[in-house]
């Protein structure tokens, strides 16, 4: 069906989608830009009160892991630091200063004689309580979980602080804010004129392009909320229907044994690595949680510390290190790495001492110039030369990851199994591929978002390396063959990393792969090769900057560059998630929007396996779509503001400017570019080939899969096989997919 509209003709969908969802959901970034126009700066550089300002300044002193100075008293907690220091705050005027000596020592006093001055009713304690926890929202959530993961601050002393600076320089607590509302005569009319022009969208008629003006201003100032649901729904149905209707056309998989077989993660950036590695029909791909199954808290050999390369739905139980293949080089290694460690201290603190900055500057001046000029004018150039220098003054030598320290023999072959079942892996390839992913960045204070989201967001190269490990340990095979699942002798597992950013495929420890599969890793790298050349064109098309017309060289050095605040796009865009075999997805190009999980209903008969990635990989997969959904439709109350203006804060995250709130969410350039939004912010749609019946139990007996689907935050449909009709999940049951029936969602 499509509607006449300035003389080009769109689907009613497209034209609510396009012109009037993305139109009020990029009002809140209009006059933002890369380069930060005057309008954008100034909103960004409007200071927040005085009472946030120096709240957050305190909160920033207590909590920063690597101050210059360590803050006294802070071991005595939050608010006896703040009280034994501010008295001598040079924010505070002289006055204030004094009359800060007179609040209690003690906490719970200071709170009662904050709360006593305003003659605040005991009733009214818990609103105004409120009220203050919503002032500040990025600092409260950080300091949430901080009580409850390191228990040093709490939001009782946070709220004691804040009353007890609200007592000292004379602001009341605010009431809650009220709601604004327009007078019917001004509302009632314009959603009227809403409402027909919806008609006419329903009922095929035209469109007035001073109609369709109209409702953009409706949206955009007074957004009533039965229509904003209405626009969002037409939006995404649009999308949903589109999407089910290329899966009909995907094609069937070769019978023959693959010649080789690639694991990806879930990830929807690795949907277009799977598609360009398919081109050539010996190759089979399969969709997997970028961790492999193997959740592990990772140390690197002779590394003083360890990432968690789990999703942050588990804890870290099981400690994961790497063996040095020779003992003497990975000790000469360790004390290069020592010794280098120890000259980045000397500098760091030379560079930010008291006077020792000035002297610094004088001798190493020169140098850090010549450095900078080459890191700005080539950074492909200056990356290299760092590379192979730290290779030459510290050698790395070849490990392996010690599994068997880290699992029992049945801890192994449980987690080899749980994968295979999950994935459907029934038949297996000489060559196996467990890819990971991660992404190359440069100054970049959101790298972690580019990388795994299955991995903590850290790089999944340890995950690949624990998993080739484990599936190559002949114990763990033989345990497997008891179980059913028979790997063939010639089949080998190799480990790999994807980066994002480049769409290049690195093997790793190459030293442990066999001799005798030097052919098919020539072949696999050619092809890799010729992949990520084809994708890194593919996606330059929407990068800004970049072009599908630049060498793949050219491209890639937007990795190394300092400069660029649009490395790759993350996973912008994302909208749906496919659960189930890859006969359903091969050769569909899904715009890397879609995560892929494989799943094969034959291998796992009591649903265990599916079970597994309904409550993990699916919640994992809302958490993100939420994270760009939020920010995307406001950038900043939800996401992080334009990231030219950040500011880091130790380790902790980034502000806007010198100081205020801790920011929330992605920056704008995560999502948009200019004052273009560039993230479609729909609901997740989760699709599923699997039987209905059982889809409907594992929902049933998980409360928080009954919340995401119940109220609509993600949208499921599913279909028994590929010859049953696709069929959406409602609160009251199963009901046929026919697109515009919302009947039993809820608003």
């Amino acid at each position: 069906t499509l509607v006449s509209l300035g003389g080009a003709s769109f689907s009613p969908a497209t034209v609510v989608a396009r012109d009037l969802t993305l139109t009020a959901a990029a009002t809140p970034a209009a006059g933002l830009s890369s380069t930060g126009s005057a309008e954008a700066l100034g909103r960004h550089a409007d200071p927040l009160d005085r009472l946030d300002r120096v709240t957050a300044k305190w909160i920033a002193a207590y909590l920063d892991p690597e101050p210059l100075w360590r803050m006294p008293s802070r071991d005595d907690g939050f608010y006896h630091a703040f009280r034994t220091l501010a008295p001598h705050d040079p924010d505070l005027t002289r006055g204030e200063r004094k009359r800060m000596r007179t609040i209690p020592l003690a906490a719970d006093d200071a709170l009662r004689g904050a709360l006593a001055a305003w003659r605040i009713p005991a009733e009214d304690h818990d609103r105004v309580l409120r009220n203050e926890l919503a002032q500040l929202p990025g600092w409260v959530a950080h300091i949430k979980w901080r009580a409850e993961h390191r228990g040093d601050i709490d939001l009782t002393s946070y709220l004691t602080v804040r009353l007890v600076l609200r007592q000292v320089l004379d602001m009341p607590p605010t009431n809650v804010a009220t709601t604004h509302r327009a007078g019917p005569e001004t509302i009632d009319g314009l959603t009227e004129r809403a409402r027909a022009v919806l008609e006419s969208l329903t009922t095929d008629a035209a469109v007035d392009s001073g109609d369709l003006t109209t409702v953009r201003g409706i949206l955009a100032v007074h957004p009533p909320t039965e229509h904003a649901s209405t626009w969002q729904r037409a939006y995404e149905i649009h999308y949903r229907d589109a999407l089910l209707a290329s899966l009909g056309s995907a094609a069937p998989l070769a019978d023959e044994r693959p010649t080789m077989q690639v694991v990806l993660c879930i990830d929807a950036r690795s949907e277009g690595m799977r598609r360009l590695l398919e081109r050539n029909p010996d190759v089979e791909t399969f969709g997997a949680a970028g961790f492999f199954g193997v959740p592990i808290r990772f140390a690197r050999h002779g590394a003083r510390g360890a990432i968690d390369a789990l999703p942050a739905l588990l804890t870290p139980r099981h400690t994961a290190t790497e063996r040095p293949v020779d003992n003497a080089r990975a000790t000469r290694h360790t004390a290069r790495l020592r010794r280098r460690s120890a000259f980045s201290a000397a500098v760091h603190s030379s560079e930010n001492g008291v006077i020792a900055p000035f002297a610094f500057a004088e001798a190493a001046g020169a140098l850090y110039g010549l450095a900078t000029l080459v890191r700005t004018l080539t950074p492909r150039t200056g990356a290299t030369v760092r590379r192979r220098l730290a290779g030459l003054l510290a050698p790395t030598p070849d490990t392996t990851v010690t599994i068997a320290d880290a699992f029992t023999l049945e801890e192994r072959v449980v987690m080899a199994e749980t994968l295979l079942r999950m994935i459907g892996m029934t038949r297996f390839a000489p060559l196996v591929v467990l890819t990971g992913h991660g992404s190359t960045t440069t100054n970049n204070l959101f790298e972690s978002a580019l990388h795994c989201g299955a991995c903590g967001g850290n790089s999944g190269d340890a995950n690949a390396r624990a998993a080739a490990a484990i599936f190559n340990d002949p114990e763990v095979r033989e345990q497997l063959s008891a179980r059913g699942i028979v790997i063939p002798g010639d089949t080998v597992f190799v480990a790999a990393e994807h980066d994002t950013t480049t769409d290049t495929v690195t093997l790793l420890d190459q030293h442990a792969i066999p001799a005798g599969c030097a052919p098919l890793i020539d072949e696999f790298h050619r092809l890799h090769r010729a992949a990520g050349d084809a994708l890194i064109r593919e996606r330059a098309a929407s990068l800004p900057g970049a072009s599908s017309r630049h060498r793949p060289r050219q491209l890639r050095r937007r990795a190394h560059d300092w400069a660029e605040v649009y490395p790759e796009w993350g996973l912008a865009g994302n909208a749906a998630m496919i659960v189930g075999p890859r006969a359903m997805t091969r050769g569909v190009n899904l715009h890397r929007r879609v995560f892929l999980h494989s799943y094969q209903t034959a291998a796992d008969p009591d649903g265990t396996g599916l079970e597994s990635i309904l409550t993990a990989p699916v919640v994992v997969a809302q958490w993100i779509n939420h994270q760009y959904y939020f920010s995307a439709i406001d950038p900043e109350r939800y996401g992080a503001g334009t990231k030219t203006l950040h500011n880091a804060i130790g380790t902790l995250g980034v502000l806007t400017g010198a100081s205020g709130d801790l920011r929330r969410g992605l920056p704008w350039q995560s999502v948009g570019v200019g004052s273009r939004l560039i993230h479609e912010p729909m609901r997740l749609t989760v699709v599923v080939e699997a039987p209905l019946t059982l889809i409907g139990e594992i929902v049933s007996r998980n409360q928080v899969l009954r919340n995401l689907f119940d109220n609509s935050w993600l949208m499921l449909i599913a279909r028994d096989d590929e010859h049953s009709p696709w069929t959406r999940y409602t609160p009251y049951g199963w009901r046929p997919w026919t697109g515009h029936d919302t009947q039993g969602e809820p608003a």
